[in-house]
């Protein structure tokens, strides 16, 4: 798996969020057609690029990490009583690590992506990113 400074970077950031505040930003796009779009012209400049390996790499290292965040415990500890798990349902956790590794991509190109769909790409995490 290859990392980037600008991933790492974001990585740093992300560690610091509740996971409620993760879910939120992992919302879907509004314009479903044109995020896909946009994910198929990501996927080609990444295989046009070699890099293909290096993100299969990372997106499956963020949906490990995805699954470590929400099985480290079951039961986290409340102010006066147990909280019984995090937040979130098994497709928010899927859509946190499809979102995520969208995130990814958009870092590990960089510049081999159009502004517009970096941007797309990144969403809502794109203070994060910056």
């Amino acid at each position: 798996m290859k990392a980037s400074a600008p991933l790492d970077r974001f990585w740093e950031r992300l560690e610091r969020l509740r996971v409620e505040d993760m879910l939120a930003l992992a919302a879907r796009p509004l314009d479903k057609q044109a995020h896909a779009d946009a994910l198929d012209r990501a996927r080609t400049a990444a295989e046009d690029a070699r890099l293909g390996n290096d993100v299969a790499g990372v997106r499956a290292a963020i949906d490990e990490w995805v699954l470590s965040l929400f099985n480290r415990s079951t039961a986290q500890p409340g102010w006066m009583e147990a909280n019984w798990g995090r937040p979130g349902t098994v497709a928010d956790r899927a859509n946190l690590a499809a979102s995520l590794g969208e995130v990814a991509i958009a870092l590990l190109l960089g510049d081999r992506l159009t502004e517009e769909d970096r941007d797309e790409l990144l969403g809502a995490w794109v203070d994060l990113a910056g």
